[in-house]
C-alpha cells in the first residue's frame, strides 16, 4: 500500500515539538526553585540550596516532622521599568526536602556563601541503629 507524502505534516509535528519543549523547560525550571542536592555521610545530612542573589532575611528554613521546609521570597528586582525580557520569576517559592531519618533540631547549622545555602543536619540518637546483645 502506498501513502503520499505530506511536507505540511512534517512542519506541523515540528511546531508541537517545539512548542512543546519550550512550554515544559520553562515550567519546570520555576517549579523546581529553589534548586536543592542533598548529600548524607556518617550521621550526617548536608544540604546544599542554589539561591543566587537571595538575600538570608529572604529565607526562611522550618524543620517540621520529618522533613526540611525551605521558602524564599524573590523580590523583583525591576519595579518600575518594564522589561524587555524576562526569564527569571519572582514570588514566593516553597520546597519540601523528606528527610531519610529523624534529626537532631539543637544541632542544625545552616550558612550562606556565594549564593549556596548549606544545610548541617545530624542524625537523631534515637534514629541511630542500636547493637543488640545476643545473650
Amino acid at each position: 500500500m502506498f501513502t503520499t507524502y505530506d511536507l505540511f505534516n512534517n512542519v506541523n509535528n515540528m511546531r508541537h515539538v517545539l512548542n512543546n519543549f519550550f512550554n515544559e523547560n520553562y515550567t519546570r525550571r520555576t517549579a523546581d526553585y529553589p534548586y536543592v542536592n542533598l548529600y548524607e555521610k556518617d550521621d550526617n545530612i548536608e544540604i546544599a540550596v542554589l539561591a543566587p542573589g537571595e538575600k538570608v532575611e529572604n529565607i526562611d528554613l522550618q524543620l517540621i516532622d520529618n522533613s526540611l521546609r525551605i521558602e524564599i521570597d524573590k523580590k523583583a528586582d525591576y519595579k518600575d521599568s518594564p522589561y524587555i525580557r524576562k526569564e527569571r520569576a519572582f514570588g514566593k517559592f516553597r520546597k519540601s526536602v523528606m528527610l531519610p531519618y529523624r534529626v537532631d533540631p539543637d544541632k542544625i547549622e545552616a550558612t550562606m556563601k556565594n549564593g549556596i545555602l548549606k544545610i548541617k543536619l545530624v542524625k537523631a540518637e534515637d534514629a541511630k541503629p542500636k547493637k543488640i546483645e545476643i545473650h
